[in-house]
């Protein structure tokens, strides 16, 4: 969240802020350990005490299904290189293996010959020597030598394989023409764009063999080959054993001895072999970098099989391994598989070699049965099958403060509030101008809808059109607010008007992430873009005639917390344009609204709407899994490959995307979100202790920085309420709490918190003050006065515009505001999709029966008593 320097703050503060760059886009856009924790001795490159490579004697006890004794009958192998003998193996992972996906379904693959595999990754000084250039960023000023290469696509590894075969007499394996350097100057196979950045764009075919098994020289390894020399006989997770933990911490016992990974490797790469090897001598296999192989990527594994090989052209190619960065131990296994576009290069993916034994070394083809039936690669839809929780589960309660509304107050308020809803036809005129993709396109497309910014209705006769003419960076914020605004009403009364919004909201969840998708085999589908932007439609809802537009925002729009690009081959959508790097900002929102898409899936009569919501809740938590198994780092794709947003320095994750990047200075500084996300996605805490829930020194800077910052701390926090409720775990619930009654007093109260003078936070508190209530917290009379106060405020403002059908004959011809606003005469009001936030906290189980009376709830939850 990006912070302006401020005077007032003592120096230590100053010198805080100097250090952080907290990003949030502003205003009313609502965008708003450093060394080797190992201390056994094992990071040095020599210590090979444990491993067993050069044991006369197999000492594994129940690990693998091979020997590793010495054999002096195996062929000699290059330098550097271990030796990996023809065999069998099971490929993939049981379904109960945590972290398993559904591209990773277990079938037998028979290698038929052996062949030797580099003991590591790749080095700098190994890719240097041989291609003439280091393009790694972790070079630390052409010191790490025996750190591994990385920023090399895979062009780059196909060439540094044909180089380092010409030099040991081997003929060359691929053949690279049409060659375009990293600079876009033209190349050619002599050497490789040695003075140009690397090799861009080529074409690649195998050079005079068919089939990578019967090349001479030096090649990448198969993803078979690479999966079975990482598993090296064992049948674990990885080589270290099964997986112990979730998320980055704590350390994972069986993997921090032989992985450099979230947990342990600072954010960089370390010197290779300084980790545990596996029993075949291979270093990094798990951990450090992650490796091109020679594959093409398909979603669907190949079935039993000899010598698996898919070597065509493409979309994606095979990548295998944990990168140090980004990867949980749930990635962190031998059957994790990932992809990327031959061209990409980033600073988590390098790559070693491999070669095929020569064939005095005879082949040997197993005596196999292909064993069937390893397992379903059917994922769980996420509805999940338990009670969930009625009410509060514990008393909790706050001194009252104030005079209560009197009955008459209340009943006036009430009949004040729902009469504008009534009035003005609240629902109906988010039915109207909710939009996205109608279900009637000629093309068949997915509908969805979503509740827009950056967006003009343009009228033309009985037309309108919603014109789009900019990125609608945070459109999840508003939408998420009114999910739960509707997902409460229609639960209460199961009308279709209702209905449809639900399902329609839901229908927006999904397409936010399947219209981040590139290609149809794409493997990690639960990404969230910004926005999409699909084609041009036209629809009838309610008698009405509506037209969307989306030309207005189809162009490349690259910003410092964004970008806005083509996706010409979207597999529900065909050719659209997508804003990409989904930022922090939206998700304190998107995760409020997960439980209710939960309670919706519990409790939908309707099919389509039980079915969109089953869909919605699959893609939350697999967004949510995503983030937790990246090191809280919410991920993003750039031009179809997976990538982390950097800061325009290139020096670190932007925070914009990160929930971790303060905990060097600032440990456990936004513990609420790395909570909310844990419960959502593995429905478990996973060591994420926020006692109650407040920031401390990190929420001041924020806050300091950017009035904004108000909303994404407060929600944050409110989600980690309600999720915890929902997954049972009541004493956590119970302690945060009573943080947020602290902040809540704060928020009413004290008068010296930072910008407190900005003109929306009366009707921001507000708006907060009945989130909270519906999480649990008993309002209290002084509460409940100020709720009634600014929402009737509110009213007074809503009730004048003018414009709530647009498709009246009262309406001219025209452009004109998607909404009203909330600019009033006296300073903001209320939002507009908070305006009906007293549905969900008047439906909310959790509503504190201790708190102050607000509202008449029995006619809040009744349509047909609005307005009396």
């Amino acid at each position: 969240m990006r912070n302006p320097v401020v005077a007032t703050i003592i120096p230590i503060l100053i010198l805080l802020l100097a250090v952080f760059s907290f990003s949030s886009c502003g205003d009313d856009d609502d965008d708003s350990s450093s060394s080797d924790p190992d201390d056994t001795g094992d990071d040095d490159a020599d210590d090979d005490s444990d491993d067993d490579v050069d044991d006369d004697v197999d000492d594994d006890v129940d690990d693998d299904d091979l020997d590793d004794d010495v054999d002096d009958d195996i062929p000699e192998t290059t330098e550097g290189f271990a030796y990996a003998p023809a065999g069998m193996f099971t490929m993939g992972s049981p379904v109960e293996e945590p972290g398993h996906r559904e591209n990773e379904k277990q079938h037998d693959v028979a290698l038929t010959s052996h062949f030797e595999i580099l003991e590591s990754e790749v080095t700098q000084s190994m890719f240097e020597e041989v291609m003439g250039y280091n393009p790694s960023y972790f070079n630390a000023l052409g010191q790490a030598p025996n750190k591994p290469v990385e920023q090399v696509s895979w062009y780059d590894a196909l060439a540094y394989s044909n180089k380092l075969s010409q030099q040991h007499g081997y003929d060359a394996c691929y053949a690279l023409s049409d060659i375009v350097c990293a600079n876009d100057n033209p190349g050619d196979a002599t050497d490789y764009c040695v003075n140009d950045g690397g090799v861009k764009e080529a074409t690649v075919a195998l050079s005079g063999i068919d089939s990578q098994y019967d090349c001479e020289g030096f090649r990448l390894p198969t993803e078979a080959e690479w999966e079975y020399a990482a598993r090296a006989g064992t049948t674990t997770a990885h080589y270290g054993g099964d997986v112990l933990e979730i998320g980055c911490a704590p350390l994972d016992a069986n993997l921090h001895p032989i992985a450099w990974y979230c947990g342990n490797a600072a954010l960089e790469t370390h010197p290779v072999k300084t980790r545990m090897p596996n029993d075949w001598g291979l270093y990094d296999m798990i951990g450090n970098l992650m490796e091109w192989t020679g594959d093409d990527y398909h979603t669907d594994a190949s079935p039993d099989a000899a010598d698996p090989e898919v070597f065509n052209d493409a979309y994606y190619r095979v990548v295998r391994g944990t990168a140090m960065r980004f990867h949980s131990p749930q990635r962190a296994r031998a059957a994790y598989r990932a992809a990327y576009t031959p061209k990409f290069r980033e600073r988590w993916i390098g790559f070693r070699v491999a070669r095929t034994l020569p064939p005095d070394a005879e082949k040997s083809l197993p005596n196999y049965d292909f064993r069937v039936g390893h397992g379903s690669d059917k994922v769980d839809s996420g509805r999940m099958a338990r009670d969930l929780p009625d009410s509060l589960p514990f008393t909790f309660t706050r001194p009252d403060v104030g005079v209560p509304l009197t009955t008459q107050e209340i009943d006036e308020f009430t009949g004040k509030i729902t009469g504008l809803w009534k009035d003005i036809d609240y629902f109906q005129w988010l039915n109207r101008i909710t939009h996205g993709m109608d279900k009637s396109n000629p093309d068949g497309y997915p509908p969805f809808g979503l509740y827009w910014q950056d967006v003009n209705p343009v009228k033309s006769g009985s037309t309108v059109t919603f014109e789009h003419h900019g990125n609608a960076d945070n459109l999840m914020i508003a939408t998420g607010k009114i999910f739960n605004t509707v997902a409460a009403i229609y639960l209460a009364t199961g009308d279709a008007q209702y209905a449809r919004l639900v399902e329609l909201y839901c229908q927006g969840v999904v397409a936010l992430i399947r219209g981040l998708l590139f290609n149809a085999e794409d493997p990690d589908k639960y990404l969230m873009a910004r926005a999409i932007f699909p084609g041009d439609h036209s629809y009838s809802y309610d008698g009405r005639d509506s037209a969307v537009s989306y030309d207005g925002s189809k162009h490349y729009d690259y910003d410092w917390n964004a970008h806005t690009v083509p996706n010409p081959e979207n597999p529900d959508y065909g050719n659209i344009w997508v804003r990409n790097w989904r930022s922090q900002d939206d998700v304190p929102h998107i995760y409020r609204m997960t439980p209710m898409v939960q309670r919706v899936v519990d409790e939908a009569t309707d099919e389509a709407v039980l079915a969109a919501a089953e869909n919605a809740l699959e893609y939350l938590q697999g967004f949510a899994r995503d983030i937790v198994d990246s090191g809280y780092t919410i991920r993003s794709r750039e031009q179809g490959d997976v990538h982390v947003p950097l800061t325009e320095s290139g020096f670190r994750i932007a925070d914009l995307a990160s929930f971790s990047v303060y905990e060097p200075i600032l440990p456990n500084s936004q513990c609420d979100p790395k909570l909310t996300t844990a419960l959502i996605s593995y429905s478990d805490p996973l060591d994420n202790d926020c006692g109650n829930g407040l920031g401390g020194l990190y929420e001041f800077i924020a806050t300091t920085g950017n009035y904004y910052n108000y909303m994404i701390i407060r929600y944050f926090h409110i989600a980690a309420v309600y999720n915890a409720l929902m997954w049972g775990y009541d004493d956590l619930a119970q302690t945060l709490l009573e943080g947020l009654a602290k902040r809540t007093d704060d928020s009413m109260y004290d008068l010296s918190m930072p910008n407190r003078d900005h003109d929306a936070w009366n009707a921001d508190v507000a708006a907060y003050l009945l989130a909270a209530g519906a999480a649990g917290l008993p309002l209290t009379s002084d509460e409940a006065q100020f709720i009634a106060q600014q929402y009737s405020k509110a009213v007074d403002h809503y009730e004048t515009w003018p414009y709530w059908d647009l498709w009246d004959a009262s309406v001219g011809d025209g452009t004109y505001a998607y909404s009203p606003g909330e600019s009033g005469a006296d300073g903001r009001v209320v939002r507009d999709e908070e305006i009906a936030m007293l549905i969900e906290y008047c439906w909310s189980p959790f509503r504190n029966p201790a708190g102050a009376e607000v509202v008449n709830c029995d006619v809040i939850l009744d349509p047909t008593q609005w307005g009396n």
